[in-house]
């Protein structure tokens, strides 16, 4: 990472944080909510974080498998978790990076095919969150807080990876290294796109991601006292979904809380209301990835020591 880039990401995270703290001190009503959350709102939030995660993991070990891989469960659920954690500790999910190295190091897993997982991973789910957004939005049509930009938000990245993946995959001209990886990846994801039943278990679990991600922005709202329908509370978990394609400070801290906050507008819970949720589910998110992260770094740790050692 650059200094440049460094300062940016560094800069935006302060701005933020002074953002947020100003805010929620000229709100003082908002944080008052915090006292209604119970402790089963609690351990609902922090299980559908684990869920979420566990699903993650999943998608990793299939597409792991379709190359040969077979990955413990300390590997699957443990990059994932550390790869949240790595990604809270620095910016532009600077947690893919030690997935990436694990996996060279353990499983001589070239760096090319795992770009291939992150372009197979980012289309999945965009275009079964678009698909998701399309039907929810839709269900909003009778009432005040439909609107036909949303639903031509998520409709235009349907049909933009369909259009994607239906095209043939073309081989450029290698004129430099760059090229030569870009094509090794379209490669990978050719052999990827026409394993049908492959793609059904990536939708399928991210599907079951999607949802628990919804739920526990449903019950966080809930737990905040805000009365959110479950369908309301996934519309704004699936705009929120975009927000990693700004991902500039770690974590995605601010972009993330921005979106959310404008979400929650769109279904009547207001900003405010978005923003305590934002706070909230990341809150869940680092006691899951904090608590979870250090044990299974250790673990991996032994396990790539032990392989080295061999």
């Amino acid at each position: 990472m650059t200094k440049k880039s460094q300062f940016i990401s560094l800069a935006v995270l302060i701005i933020t944080f002074v953002a947020i703290g100003l805010y929620l001190r000229a709100n003082q009503e908002l944080v008052a909510s915090l006292a209604n959350i119970s402790l089963a709102a609690t351990v609902g939030l922090i299980a559908s974080r684990v869920l979420s995660t566990a699903t993650n993991g999943m998608f990793l070990q299939i597409f792991a498998t379709k190359f040969g891989i077979r990955l413990k469960f300390q590997e699957w659920f443990g990059l994932t978790v550390i790869t949240a954690m790595g990604n809270y500790l620095t910016p532009f999910s600077g947690g893919m990076v030690i997935r990436a190295t694990y996996l060279k190091q353990r499983h001589n897993f070239p760096y090319t095919q795992f770009a291939t997982l992150l372009t197979a991973n980012y289309l999945v789910i965009f275009w079964v969150v678009g698909m998701v957004g399309v039907i929810t939005s839709l269900i909003f049509r009778r009432t005040a807080y439909f609107s036909w930009v949303v639903v031509l938000m998520f409709l235009v990245v349907v049909m933009a990876i369909s259009i994607l993946v239906m095209l043939p995959t073309m081989k450029l001209p290698e004129h430099n290294r760059l090229i030569g990886l870009l094509n090794v990846a379209m490669e990978g994801w050719q052999m990827v796109k026409t394993d049908h039943l492959l793609l059904a278990k990536l939708g399928i679990y991210t599907l079951v991601q999607v949802l628990a991600n919804g739920f526990s922005f449903w019950v966080a709202y809930v737990a905040l006292g805000f009365p959110v329908s479950f369908m309301a509370a996934l519309l704004v978990s699936l705009i929120a979904v975009f927000s990693i394609l700004l991902n500039v400070t770690p974590g995605n801290f601010g972009i993330q809380e921005a979106i959310i906050s404008f979400s929650s507008t769109l279904v009547g819970a207001g900003a405010g209301a978005g923003l305590l949720v934002a706070l909230l589910l990341r809150a869940s998110t680092l006691v899951v990835a904090f608590t979870l992260g250090p044990l299974f770094s250790l673990l991996l740790t032994c396990e790539l020591s032990e392989y080295k050692n061999k």
